[in-house]
């Protein structure tokens, strides 16, 4: 019986872990992908199904983590920090593969990051939520 129940600091322990390991296996993905896109040229066909693996495991870890309440206590400066991070690594990438010609392609991409932030914001607003009310924290209005 004393070998099923395990220390919560090992727990803990390996949770941590692995979540490391998933943050390193997921950038190194994304420099994969920068680096087929913008060095060696090649087209998203020849990668699509990496894309589409990586894309599924954020979205599963993002919508697991949501649903346990794991965004209940994240700042807006956290959602602030990340939507520039990502706008800035976006908007440089497509500068330097050369599809940004005017402030009317800076707008697009503004405009594009806004609504996927606001998509992602507004699912993660509502898991939290649901786990808020299933958990008793916070009652229905």
């Amino acid at each position: 019986m004393k070998d099923e129940m395990k220390d919560e600091r090992i727990q803990t322990t390996v949770n941590r872990c692995a979540a490391m390991g998933f943050l390193v296996w997921s950038l190194l993905l994304m420099i994969s992908f920068d680096y087929r896109a913008l060095i060696l040229k090649q087209h998203p066909r020849e990668w699509w199904d990496i894309f589409a693996i990586w894309f599924i495991g954020i979205l599963y870890v993002s919508i697991a983590y949501a649903s346990k309440g794991g965004f209940a206590h994240v700042s807006k400066r956290f959602w602030l920090t990340i939507f520039i991070g990502v706008f800035i690594v976006n908007f440089t990438l497509f500068f330097i593969m050369g599809r940004v010609h005017s402030v009317v392609n800076v707008g697009g991409h503004l405009i594009g990051s806004l609504a996927g932030l606001g998509l992602v914001i507004g699912i993660a607003y509502f898991l939290t939520r649901r786990w808020e009310r299933k958990e008793g924290i916070e009652d229905e209005e």
